[in-house]
């Protein structure tokens, strides 16, 4: 890895199979245990959050130094800053603060995002004077023990308030392939699953080979979710699924594809 410095760029990266090990791996201080989870639990917990936990990792330069995760519910609509933790070898590097500036800047992409929230312990060295510095203010509302603060979004001349979504869209795709070994099937499968945390607007995917033989089965079948019709447009456009779609076209002999909306 190369050296952290204070000069290092801040991004917020999806966390894959390539670095899942390092992120779990980060931990706060002994005296910050008290207050934030693990990382550990954090990912358990987005796992049963499903597609209403957004979270990163949190890199200086090409180092993960944190991990930080959002409880995005744009129907409410409701953004809340679930966790956030820089590991203790990275503290007092602004990490912190220029994460959660780019949390900030990824709500404000979200329909109707006017706050966001956050919680804290309020037990010695709690992070209240942290968030104070990036305006968040005290609310006077309590969620269990912990006090929470709000962020009033400002949005400055030719940023807008994204609008609320229409019906979520259930994206349905099954692949008949012109190799059906196993291996070429498993790497066809590794790479649609790849989109997961790639594309903004992809709530949740999931991907499966055919167990029924028949003339009529297709070999892979892919389901993805978005809030509405235009995060699947804008999924369709993204980088990433570009990518993804040019491998698909060397690999499979035919596609078809339903998409529908639904009232969940």
């Amino acid at each position: 890895m190369d050296e952290v410095t204070t000069a290092s760029t801040v991004t917020l990266r999806p966390i894959t199979t390539d670095n899942l090990k390092a992120v779990a791996d980060l931990e706060v201080a002994e005296h910050q245990q008290r207050m934030v989870a693990t990382n550990v639990v954090s990912l358990a917990q987005a796992h049963f959050a499903g597609e209403t936990a957004w979270y990163r990792a949190i890199y200086a330069d090409e180092t993960p130094v944190g991990f930080v995760m959002l409880s995005d519910k744009p129907r409410k609509p409701e953004y809340f800053l679930w966790r956030l933790m820089i590991d203790k070898r990275y503290q007092r590097m602004d990490f912190g603060r220029k994460a959660v500036e780019l949390v900030i800047a990824y709500v404000k992409t979200r329909p109707q995002a006017t706050e966001l929230l956050v919680s804290y312990n309020p037990i010695e060295g709690n992070p209240g004077p942290f968030y104070g510095k990036l305006g968040f203010v005290e609310t006077g509302e309590m969620e269990g023990n912990e006090r929470i603060m709000r962020l009033s979004l400002s949005y400055e001349d030719g940023e807008a308030l994204a609008p609320p979504f229409g019906k979520p869209l259930v994206h349905v795709v099954l692949f008949k392939l012109k190799d059906v070994s196993d291996a070429n099937v498993q790497r066809t499968i590794d790479k649609l699953r790849s989109l997961e945390g790639r594309v903004p607007t992809l709530r949740a995917i999931e991907v499966g080979s055919n167990v029924v033989a028949a003339e009529r089965a297709y070999d892979i079948a892919l389901i993805a979710r978005f809030d509405d019709l235009a995060g699947m447009e804008a999924y369709q456009t993204h980088p990433y699924h570009q990518e993804v779609l040019a491998f698909m076209r060397t690999v499979m002999s035919s596609v078809v594809a339903v998409d529908y909306e639904t009232d969940a």
